[in-house]
Order: structure tokens, then C-alpha cells, then sequence
């Protein structure tokens, strides 16, 4: 088979061999060019990202729906376990619950004016919406890092859902105050406002926001740069075989002539 070859190449050979040094130089130029198009469609082909569909086509990250979840149980832990058994303090059996710090508060046959309401609106929550707060924002600044987002839109948008989150906590709170200060007639008492109480914790998820924007970006924009780096090397590494691959192909077409000779004696 090997024999069949070299006759094959030598019979085309001095066809090529027909033209002059310039001609020669054309067909290696455009069998170079041939080359160059053919291993750029193969080898700097740009996949397609399907997670920017979601990104592009509205103002929602793709982070949006896990991020919303994310807090909706968040607020559903506190209501359910911090707050709700607040609820029953007047009922007449042995309330107890656990602040952040894992100590037990309880009461039993009291009523709620007094110790249990200070206890109440005396820092019981915070500790959790701002653990929970950092905890998020945490969550949500490495999943962005982990999927190649830009955190910034990311952590702005569970801000978002924090806000409300802090909104119905304390509204929470309120309702459960009148309820229990009404003794089963809450239209008897007003609605406590909790305007401040609101306004502070929204002003501690700002101080979270802005901070974890600035530690996400820096981590974000070092990230880009090594893979640019990367981009830059594998793109370097992928021309110089280009080039490597043309000059080989250069050199054969120019040196057919003093080839033949031999070719034609090997092949015989």
C-alpha cells in the first residue's frame, strides 16, 4: 500500500513541478489558507451559554427561582418556630421557646403586658433575620460564583426578597402583639407600629449587601482574569499549531522538485 502511495504522489507531483518558484508559492499560500479556515471553524468554535437565556430575556438572574425559595423557607422557620408559639402564650399552658443563643424562655400563667411583651420586641428576632440575612447572601454570592454569574445582580435580587421577608416578619410580630394584648378582641387595642423596627433591619441587610458586593466582585474579577489568562495561553498554543502545521505544508510544496527523484526510485 505504501508502494501504491509514493507512485500515486510522484505521478501528481510533477504536475506541480510544471509551474515556477512563484506559482508554487501561490497553490502553497492557498493550500495554507484552506488549512487556516479548516482548523479555525474546528478548533475556536464558541459554545453556546443556555444560561443567559433566562438573563437576557427578562430581569430575572438564573438564580432567581432558587433564591426565592431560599428565603420563603427562611421566613417560614421563623413564623413557624419563633414566632407562632408566641401565639399561645394566653392560652394557659407552659410556653417556652429558645432565643438565638439556645436560651429557654419561658413563662406560664402570666399575661403578656410586662416581661413577656418587653422579652418579645426586646431584640428576639434580630439575632435570626441577621444571621439569616448573612447566611443568604452567603449562599447566593457562591452559587453565583459556582455557575460564572456576575454576583452583583444576584445578591441585589435576593435583597429584594429579604426586604419583604423583614416586612412580614415584624407584621407578624404585630398582629401577634395586638392578638395577645387584645385577649381574643385585637380590634380593642391598635396595631403596634413597627416602622423603626422595619426601617433598622432593612438599613443592617444594606450594610450586608454592600459588603458582600465588594468581596463577591473582587473574587468575581479575579476569576475573569484567570480564565482570560487561560483563554489567552490555550489560543497562543492553538496558533502555534496552526503555524507549525502551514510551515511543514509550506515547506513540502516547495521542496517537491528535488523530492521527485527520489520518490520515483523508492516507489519503483
Amino acid at each position: 500500500m505504501l508502494k501504491k502511495f509514493i507512485t500515486g504522489l510522484s505521478t501528481i507531483m510533477p504536475f506541480l513541478t510544471l509551474y515556477p518558484m512563484w506559482g508554487r508559492i501561490i497553490v502553497g499560500i492557498w493550500v495554507c489558507l484552506t488549512i487556516v479556515l479548516i482548523l479555525s471553524l474546528l478548533l475556536f468554535r464558541v459554545p453556546q451559554k443556555k444560561q443567559l437565556e433566562s438573563s437576557t430575556l427578562s430581569l430575572k438572574t438564573p438564580l432567581y427561582e432558587k433564591t426565592k425559595l431560599k428565603v420563603d423557607d427562611f421566613y417560614v422557620d421563623i413564623d413557624r418556630n419563633k414566632l407562632t408559639p408566641w401565639a399561645f402564650l394566653n392560652s394557659g399552658k407552659p410556653f417556652e421557646v429558645k432565643d438565638y443563643y439556645g436560651k429557654s424562655i419561658s413563662y406560664e400563667g402570666v399575661r403578656f403586658e410586662g416581661s413577656p411583651r418587653t422579652v418579645f420586641w426586646g431584640n428576639f428576632i434580630e439575632p435570626f433575620l441577621e444571621h439569616g440575612i448573612i447566611n443568604i447572601l452567603e449562599q447566593v454570592a457562591n452559587e453565583a460564583k459556582e455557575n460564572s454569574l456576575a454576583p452583583e445582580p444576584c445578591i441585589n435580587e435576593a435583597v429584594g426578597f429579604l426586604d419583604g421577608c423583614i416586612s412580614k416578619v415584624y407584621n407578624r410580630m404585630a398582629k401577634i402583639d395586638q392578638n395577645l394584648r387584645g385577649k381574643g378582641y385585637p380590634k380593642s387595642v391598635n396595631r403596634k407600629d413597627v416602622s423603626q423596627e422595619v426601617d433598622k433591619m432593612i438599613s443592617y441587610l444594606q450594610e450586608q449587601q454592600k459588603s458582600r458586593i465588594k468581596i463577591a466582585n473582587l473574587q468575581f474579577s479575579q476569576i475573569q482574569k484567570e480564565k482570560s489568562h487561560q483563554k489567552t495561553s490555550m489560543l497562543i498554543m492553538k496558533w502555534g499549531l496552526i503555524i507549525a502545521i502551514l510551515g511543514l505544508i509550506f515547506t513540502v510544496i516547495m521542496g517537491i522538485p528535488s523530492w521527485i527523484p527520489y520518490l520515483r526510485k523508492f516507489g519503483n
